[in-house]
């Protein structure tokens, strides 16, 4: 019996290494399937920021001034201050110009207002009229424009006063006297000497005049100053004379006149009749030619008319 069972179990051996050493079906090895990938998730995109932006307004140009003013002011031609104004094109807009003048010592001299001429020019109401002996150095012309736009424009101009040349008369009033007369006036009368005679200069739309002759010794009277003021008259178009006061002159006694000259180059004027320190009689007169009231300058040449000795 155990030799029975060995032999079983040499059969079962031999078996199994039969079957190991024979040719074996090839075993299809087993596909591991892919794993399925997951697609990740769609973002969704954030919102793009696009800021408020505020409105800019459209800029406005500028309000252009042009001012006209000339580098040397003379007392004997006057300048009117002048501004050119040229808005921006479908502007409109209210606008007020006034100027100042100052002196070389930073004084103002004169403050006026600018007149609306036109559309675009603006004007000062009359001539900047400058003294005879205006102090030299710098003055100024300061323009203001007062308005809601921007201005561009120069509006301070610096000027000088320009130089006056004046007449010497030694050689042809009385000794004694003296009148200063600026070369820029033309002698249109030169009658008589040093004792007795009269000169008459004439610039723009005046005339000054000075008249002499020998007087009574005693004291000036109304009656001998009429006298005198007729002989200068033209004969043939007396001017109508109004007595308007006793005064003096440089403390000489005086009678001061107003008169009405006819004719195209007639006008008001006038006229003082003084009693000078010889006795000697003298008609200093200015008078408008053709134009209202007298030129300022006229009566300021008349005032340096003096008594040096």
């Amino acid at each position: 019996m155990k030799k029975q069972c060995c032999n079983v179990f040499v059969f079962w051996v031999s078996l199994i290494l039969l079957t190991a050493c024979g040719p074996q079906t090839p075993v299809s090895p087993t596909r591991t399937p892919a794993p399925t990938l997951t697609p990740p998730p769609t973002l969704t995109p954030l919102p793009t920021w696009t800021p408020t932006l505020t409105p800019t307004p459209t800029p406005i140009p500028p309000l252009i001034v042009n001012v006209t003013w000339p580098e040397a002011v003379s007392a004997l031609e006057p300048p009117l201050v002048i501004a050119d104004v040229t808005l921006p094109q479908g502007i409109t807009a209210d606008v007020a110009i006034s100027a100042k003048i100052y002196d070389p010592t930073s004084t103002v001299h004169t403050t006026f207002d600018l007149v609306r001429q036109s559309s675009r020019r603006y004007v000062a109401p009359a001539p900047f009229q400058l003294a005879l002996d205006a102090p030299t150095g710098h003055w100024w012309l300061v323009v203001h424009v007062e308005t809601e736009l921007e201005v561009v424009g120069e509006r301070m101009l610096p000027f000088q006063p320009a130089p006056i040349e004046f007449y010497t008369l030694t050689e042809t009033l009385p000794s004694g006297v003296n009148l200063r007369v600026p070369r820029a006036f033309t002698e249109v009368t030169a009658e008589g000497n040093q004792y007795a005679g009269g000169r008459v200069w004439r610039h723009g739309k005046g005339e000054i005049a000075l008249w002499w002759a020998p007087g009574p010794t005693e004291p000036l009277l109304l009656n001998n100053a009429v006298v005198m003021l007729e002989a200068t008259h033209e004969p043939q178009a007396p001017s109508k004379a109004e007595f308007v006061e006793e005064t003096t002159w440089q403390e000489r006694p005086a009678f001061l006149f107003h008169e009405q000259w006819p004719g195209r180059q007639g006008g008001p004027a006038v006229a003082w009749v003084i009693q000078g320190p010889d006795d000697w009689l003298y008609v200093l007169r200015v008078r408008a030619l053709g134009v209202e009231p007298i030129p300022g300058l006229l009566q300021e040449i008349a005032a340096t008319f003096a008594f040096t000795d």
